[in-house]
């Protein structure tokens, strides 16, 4: 289990993930860079009502980020944009996958980690699975080893299961955070106030960690909708399946006993 870490580029779907999942991580990297894949701010959930829009809670939701990410040495943060300089749609990553990849692989080819560490793909949040295949299709375009963590799943039965992988698989790993990491954790929990009903329900004294595979998107998933967007009752994983499955063909990516590798890298990606 490695204790230090050099260039580490995390990307997260939303300011607060990185808190929870990696902070212990980010603070053991030699220098590292958080990248955000959406604006944080989804729609139809009275955001605008209680921030005056949604524009205002994203910039209220990335001010705490930068207050957050600058408990961390060496530790800086974007956004994932397009082109034109817009942002990902909280809950709609998956919507412009070509999008997203061709930003995500400007990212990391101009920050060069010694690793790229993302979401587990497990059916709990879109966007989160979306950021575990943009990771997934980056990583294998450009050669970069990954990492994957544990966030939140539902079971079949309805229960909740936070900061534990939805499959055993070995390589597995856990940090356990130090007092000092712990007490920067926690402030960083409390620089996120527009999310404190949310952090209440994560524990803080260790992050899981393992080597991330390429997922086989393709095979039926465990779950039929995403649990926790109830108030948007089309996003089913059929539906996200159907974006992955359309991004490969435009691509030319098909997944086969090593998905996406060898043809990344002899195109030069």
């Amino acid at each position: 289990m490695p204790q230090t870490f050099g260039r580490v580029l995390v990307l997260a779907a939303h300011p607060d993930d990185e808190a929870i999942a990696c902070s212990g991580l980010l603070g053991r990297a030699a220098t590292s860079l958080v990248v955000f894949a959406t604006d944080g701010a989804a729609p139809r959930y009275g955001f605008e009502r209680k921030f005056g829009s949604l524009e205002k809670y994203s910039s209220v939701r990335f001010e705490e980020a930068s207050r957050a990410l600058g408990l961390i040495p060496r530790c800086s943060f974007q956004r994932l944009a397009r082109t034109d300089g817009r942002y990902f749609l909280d809950q709609h990553l998956f919507l412009d996958f070509p999008g997203a990849f061709t930003a995500l692989v400007s990212v990391v080819r101009a920050f060069s980690p010694d690793v790229l560490v993302s979401h587990a793909y497990e059916g709990g949040h879109i966007d989160h699975d979306a950021c575990h295949f943009l990771a997934a299709q980056t990583a294998a375009a450009l050669g970069v080893e990954t990492l994957e963590f544990p966030l939140y799943w539902r079971t079949p039965d309805g229960h909740d299961v936070f900061q534990q992988f939805r499959q055993n698989r070995s390589g597995e790993f856990a940090l356990a955070l130090s007092t000092q990491e712990l007490a920067v954790k926690r402030r960083m929990f409390n620089e996120y106030p527009s999310q404190a009903k949310v952090l209440s329900v994560f524990h803080s004294e260790t992050e899981r960690f393992r080597p991330a595979i390429p997922e086989r998107y393709e095979q039926q998933p465990a779950w039929l909708n995403y649990p926790f967007e109830n108030r948007r009752k089309f996003l089913s994983a059929g539906f996200f399946l159907q974006r992955i499955a359309e991004f490969r063909r435009v691509a030319g990516l098909l997944e086969q006993a090593e998905p996406f590798a060898l043809k990344g890298r002899a195109a030069g990606m």
